[in-house]
């Protein structure tokens, strides 16, 4: 599990140190910070954010949306826009970079929270539909960096799919198990599911959701399959197509 990655070009001292205090308190992780392009350009290829707050207006040779064409010619990462410009015309050029969400300033750390979160839920809903319409050749590139995003106490995070070991549904929520740590979202076992990539999970009960790629033991003797430290029940009436599946897998 890790913290969503923001990175921010913003020439001014005063917004940018806001904006770092604002990314704090809502428990984002700052991936940088940057004044003009060629520092920009070179920080975001080290870090690797998970998404950019851009001021439009910066001092130098080329503005925030210029800046974000240039990264958009390497490879595209979600843009939040922050500005206190309100013409048309900026707006149009901004507009052509497909951003994810426009901030007009002055702004307060509400606003910024609803656009991160909002950014982050459009780039899942983007990753469900591929993961459905590719699910047969899926691989890691239908997914952001092989990442679900989730809300877990009241803080976006990121989890590598490959760091699943199991997901359960329990109290009106869902427990995710890894190998070191358990984490507990208000998102539904269904949903979860929808996210997932069938080539890898596969439900086993009622409750249960497992990574195939990571059983380590199978007892179908006592209907339970270990998965790191965890062991996980099989449900009567999944015992069949999980036994198949293994099978076809094996095969």
């Amino acid at each position: 599990m890790s913290k969503v990655k923001v990175f921010i070009i913003e020439d001014d001292f005063i917004h940018a140190n806001r904006l770092e205090m604002y990314l704090d308190e809502m428990g984002y992780e700052l991936a940088g910070t940057a004044v003009g392009a060629s520092q920009a350009l070179n920080l975001i290829a080290a870090t690797k954010p998970d998404l950019l707050l851009v001021d439009i207006h910066l001092a130098g040779d080329r503005d925030g949306i210029q800046i974000v064409e240039n990264i958009n010619k390497k490879k595209a990462i979600p843009v939040i826009f922050i500005t206190s410009y309100r013409d048309k015309e900026t707006f149009e050029r901004a507009k052509l970079t497909d951003p994810y969400v426009y901030i007009l300033k002055p702004y307060d750390k509400e606003t910024l929270q609803a656009a991160i979160e909002l950014t982050v839920y459009k780039i899942s809903k983007i990753n469900d539909t591929q993961i459905q319409n590719n699910y047969h050749g899926w691989n890691n590139d239908r997914l952001v960096k092989d990442e679900l995003f989730i809300k877990s106490n009241g803080i976006l995070i990121k989890i590598k799919l490959s760091d699943i070991l199991y997901v359960e549904a329990k109290d009106k929520m869902c427990i995710i198990g890894m190998a070191e740590e358990l984490i507990e979202t208000r998102m539904s076992l269904q949903k979860l599911e929808e996210k997932l990539p069938i080539d890898r999970f596969l439900r086993i009960h009622r409750s249960f959701i497992i990574n195939t790629k990571e059983i380590s033991q199978i007892n179908l003797s006592k209907n339970e399959v270990q998965l790191g430290p965890y062991k996980v029940p099989i449900g009567r009436s999944y015992k069949e197509p999980f036994i198949n599946s293994i099978d076809s897998n094996i095969d």
